[in-house]
């Protein structure tokens, strides 16, 4: 019985997880605004500054059960440059239909985003234990 309590708290915090990360091209933002924005859009998810990384400047994001990871990689002026967010294999449903309905689908795993005048894509890799999203200015 306590196995399937802890197994449906397990599913409703996932749904509530992704629930809240809409897909959001974040690329662009400062900063203090993308803090400001994980601190009151994403509550379930928190700042990670535990490891240090001298060659990538970034702000890393983890939601509270481990399942997803949020890395916005800052430029030297404090300027978000690339997002990527790593999932757990539980969520690909979840984050693939969110992926078809906020952006224009490329190709199997592209998609295309307009903002501000600027292009960008995205694009979902899957590894052995867990996938990526990646959104970065078009080339």
């Amino acid at each position: 019985m306590r196995k399937s309590i802890y197994g449906l708290l397990i599913l409703v915090i996932q749904f509530f997880t992704i629930g809240m990360l809409e897909a959001q091209n974040l690329v662009g933002m400062e900063k203090d605004d993308i803090m400001d924005e994980m601190n009151t859009r994403y509550k379930g998810f928190r700042l990670n500054t535990s490891a240090v990384n001298h060659v990538y400047k970034y702000l890393k994001y983890e939601d509270d059960i481990n399942q997803i990871t949020i890395l916005f990689f800052l430029s030297d002026d404090n300027k978000c440059t690339m997002v990527r967010e790593m999932y757990d294999y539980s969520n690909i449903n979840d984050v693939l239909k969110e992926l078809n309905t906020s952006y224009k689908q490329d190709g199997k795993n592209h998609w295309s985003d307009s903002k501000n005048g600027k292009n960008y894509d995205i694009e979902l890799t899957e590894g052995d234990w867990f996938f990526t999203v990646t959104i970065k200015p078009k080339e």
